[in-house]
This record gives structure tokens, sequence and C-alpha cells, in this order.
């Protein structure tokens, strides 16, 4: 977990995840918020767009999804090449670029709707990647900003630090794990008016049960170092008893907003 993200791409954290592993959690993550998604891409009229960029794309989960509910070209931008060159594997309708969120190379004014998707967590200049963002951005058009997660506003029972650790981990790494409550204020730094809100993300017992392997194995990854290995065992057994028994419960604010 050494070295600072600049940008979308979560390897530039030095993780040590493959790309298929990343590839994964991307797709976790996306379940997260394809609810919200759906709603958001009905409010700024994606269907009709003509221009979509998405920024931080990865191995473009979310990029495909936007590709195939507009008729509008749609670009996805990553500053690490072996996202991009997994993305393009795909073999989907977008087109991939290597690109920096803090820099983008595109004209003023270029798209009708730019988003991202569990980017601004991992830019070392979150300010700076939103003005970007809405540089690009056409006058009508909108910036969508999919999910940020907030590990601060974590909820667990029984209660166990999870949330703490994650923040911990991350900020080690050089990512903000309380980005997801400054929407707001970014956007309308960028001087954007912002509709902001959070994704209610309770999980049931079928998913917790689904999720808790690759969940608690990318959490181990996390807190090396950390947290020792007996105090993470304990938490790891005291959570799964507590799906056992039908009393787990997990709470992860992630946020959206639009701007425009």
């Amino acid at each position: 977990m050494c070295g600072k993200p600049i940008h979308g791409s979560i390897r530039a954290a030095g993780y040590p995840l493959s790309i298929a592993e990343w590839d994964e959690q991307f797709a976790r993550q996306a379940a997260w918020t394809r609810a919200m998604r759906s709603q958001l891409y009905r409010r700024v009229n994606l269907l009709r767009a003509e221009r979509v960029l998405d920024v931080g794309c990865g191995t473009g989960v979310i990029t495909e999804e936007l590709a195939a509910r507009t008729r509008g070209k749609v670009v996805g931008v990553d500053i690490d090449t072996a996202m991009i060159e997994a993305a393009r594997a795909r073999g989907g309708q977008a087109e991939y670029r290597v690109g920096d969120a803090r820099r983008l190379d595109f004209p003023d004014h270029h798209f009708d709707v730019v988003t991202c998707h569990f980017l601004l967590i991992w830019v070392d200049d979150p300010a700076r990647a939103v003005r970007e963002m809405a540089r690009v951005t056409r006058p009508g058009g909108a910036v969508l900003v999919c999910g940020e997660p907030d590990y601060g506003g974590r909820v667990d029972w029984p209660g166990l630090p999870i949330g703490q650790w994650q923040a911990e981990a991350l900020q080690h790494q050089g990512a903000d794990p309380f980005v997801g409550r400054k929407l707001c204020a970014l956007l309308r730094q960028a001087g954007l008016d912002a509709e902001v809100g959070v994704i209610p993300s309770l999980w049931d017992a079928a998913a917790l049960r689904e999720n808790f392997e690759a969940e608690w194995a990318l959490l181990a990854r996390d807190v090396a170092g950390l947290v020792d290995e007996a105090t993470f065992q304990r938490a790891r057994d005291t959570a799964w008893r507590a799906i056992e028994d039908g009393t787990r419960l997990v709470f992860m604010p992630v946020f959206y907003a639009v701007g425009r």
C-alpha cells in the first residue's frame, strides 16, 4: 500500500491486486450504485447525449453501460495504461484513451455528459479534477458523480471498527475516505449548481453472505500492517456469526451528485 494515487486508477496506489481482481471489484462497486445510476441517467437525458466522457474509467465496467444507454459517442479515460488495455479488450462500443483526470485532453464545452464513479476518492486534487470535468462539459450539460463513498459514515452491527480500519488504510494510500461528504463543496467550487444525495446501501443477508469472502479478502489486504492478525480474525469471526444468526447489518453511505 505504498505510493499516492493521483487519478482514477486505483493501481496508482501500489495496491497488490491484478487487473482481473480490480475488474471484479469494479463490478461489485457498480452493483452497489446501479439503481441510482439508472435514475441519474434519465435525469441528465443520457439517451440523447451526443458525446459522453467517463473519467477514471478503469476497466470499462460502467463505461460500456453508458455506451449501451446512449445514442452518442462514449469515451473512457484513465491514466493507467493497463486499465485502458483491459477496457479495450472488452470489445465494447466505447472508445478508450489514456489520460489524467486533472488535465483532460479535450477542448472546452465538448461533452454533453461527463461522469465518474469512485474516482474522486483517489485523486490527490479532487477540486482540480472536478474543475476539469466542468470545463469540458457544454453549457446545459451535466457533470454526473455516480458514486463516492464516505467511510466515516459506515455503520456495522455488531459494532466492529471496520469503517475506521478502512479509513486509516485509505489515508495511508493517499486517498480521501471522507470525500463523499465533500461533493457539494467540490462541485460548487467548480462553478456548478450541485444536487447531492446519498445512496442507501443496507445489505440483506443474502448479499452479506455472497460478498463475505471477497470483501474480507480485500479488507485483509487493506489493513495488513495496521491491524494485528488476531484482532482481524476475531472481527471476521464475529461478522460471520452475525450473518449466520441473521443479526448482521452494514450501512455504507455512498454519495452521488449532479452538477449543472
